[in-house]
């Protein structure tokens, strides 16, 4: 079968659905990538290595560093995930949606089956106008309505109280983004839909939630389309290695506390000095040693190093705790390491990441970006660091997840919804 991929935003929105392409090739599948991502990210030899071809379109969205920064800005203080979800879709979506439908449509001229990232309604149309079979991807179980789950923030009330919440969200959300959404399918040439979340977004025919059964089981009251295959990882020993230098560090004593918060780390300007020196002082508070990930020159004594990249799957389980941005990726890694988290949500779902870790009795209350400050910081570090009981419930959840393989296992569902669709289309039944 051709698989046709396609994705856009930050890095953590882009290497899961490279894993499942792996995944697929893996299964003998012929697979094709196309990525759209915010900053300068490229993808194209990590897919060679992974045997499948990849291209960007529109990238990078936002060339400036200085306007990609006051974006991020802006969505950090957004007063509410709606309000952060418009600026995120305003700025860095609409601009390139015409360049991502154009690649859709091309895209499906080479495909059996396309296969995008859940809010890309622009693969979706194309898809629909190609008469392609077409499968969702969703990174948080948190945006999937039920009864047996609240939306993310609100309290634990219950069934009804949670399906009044439900619709209330799905109104709010409708009211302020499915109006561009339908527009844009209008002018393409496919029909409007009427409820973005349920039937805008997610695919009927598969919509693959990307989140570990140890975390989100399958709702009963969920439509048959939401499957939950395990998170969408590379394989851990995939192109990158430890640094000498970071592998030294590790050596050298107690186990430290690693610091970053993955792409919502600016690359530059005043932010960046002012972070850092908030993780060191942190660090010192918590008297702990500490490894922080920042795009600055390197430093190293015996209690803290500042890198850049760095394998997190093969550096998390050597550290004693995770101060992170609870994206999906960021906690589905720490919680495969077996180690607590301190959770710094910044936006959007990373709100919803951050409840599950305490949900889960491995993190401690949550301290959200645009209100930290070292003590909080060093607080949290210090809670964590003093509690065996986080650790252990960490190593536990590990154990479970060891053979976790959330690819192999989106592969498969894919190959079953392609089979459903042939199926159904098919006069006879074949």
């Amino acid at each position: 079968m051709r698989v046709g991929i396609q994705t856009w935003g930050s890095e953590g929105d882009i290497r899961p659905l490279v894993a499942l392409g792996h995944g697929l090739v893996q299964r003998g599948h012929e697979v094709e990538l196309v990525y759209t991502d915010i900053a300068d990210r490229h993808y194209v030899e990590v897919a060679a290595s992974l045997g499948m071809t990849a291209r960007a379109v529109a990238t990078p969205v936002i060339a400036d560093q200085n306007e990609l920064h006051e974006i991020g800005l802006r969505v950090i203080n957004a007063s509410n995930p709606l309000a952060d979800g418009k600026i995120v879709f305003d700025r860095l979506l609409k601009p390139v949606e015409d360049a991502i439908f154009a690649a859709a449509v091309d895209l499906c001229r080479r495909s059996d089956l396309i296969v995008s990232h859940l809010v890309l309604n622009q693969v979706r149309a194309a898809a629909e106008l190609a008469g392609k079979p077409a499968v969702s991807v969703t990174l948080a179980h948190t945006i999937v309505p039920s009864r047996h789950n609240r939306p993310q923030g609100l309290p634990r009330l219950g069934e009804v109280a949670n399906a009044a919440a439900w619709a209330v969200g799905r109104f709010m959300l409708n009211r302020v983004m499915l109006g561009r959404v339908n527009d844009f399918r209008r002018r393409v040439g496919v029909p409007p839909v009427k409820d973005l979340l349920l039937d805008g977004w997610a695919s009927h025919l598969l919509n693959l939630i990307a989140v570990s059964p140890e975390i989100c089981a399958e709702q009963p009251d969920w439509p048959r389309w939401n499957r939950v295959c395990g998170f969408l990882a590379l394989p851990s020993t995939t192109h990158e290695q430890i640094a000498p230098e970071l592998e030294a560090f590790l050596n050298a004593g107690e186990p430290p506390v690693f610091m970053g918060f993955g792409s919502l780390m600016p690359v530059s300007s005043s932010y960046l000095t002012d972070s850092v020196a908030l993780m060191k002082e942190a660090a010192r508070l918590a008297g702990c040693r500490a490894i922080i990930q920042a795009e600055m020159p390197p430093e190293r004594s015996d209690r803290l190093v500042i890198i850049g990249r760095c394998p997190h799957a093969q550096v998390f389980p050597r550290c004693a705790a995770v101060v992170h941005h609870c994206g999906a990726g960021t906690t589905h890694t720490t919680l495969k390491a077996g180690v607590p988290s301190v959770g710094v949500p910044h936006v959007s779902d990373q709100f919803g990441w951050a409840e599950e870790l305490q949900r889960l009795g491995v993190a401690p209350t949550v301290v959200v970006r645009r209100s930290l400050t070292a003590p909080k910081l060093a607080r949290g570090i210090t809670e964590v660091l003093a509690a065996p009981g986080m650790r252990s419930r960490a190593a536990a959840i590990a154990a479970r997840m060891k053979d976790d393989d959330g690819p192999a296992t989106a592969a498969l569902m894919i190959e079953e919804a392609h089979r459903t669709w042939l199926a159904n289309r098919s006069p006879q039944g074949f």
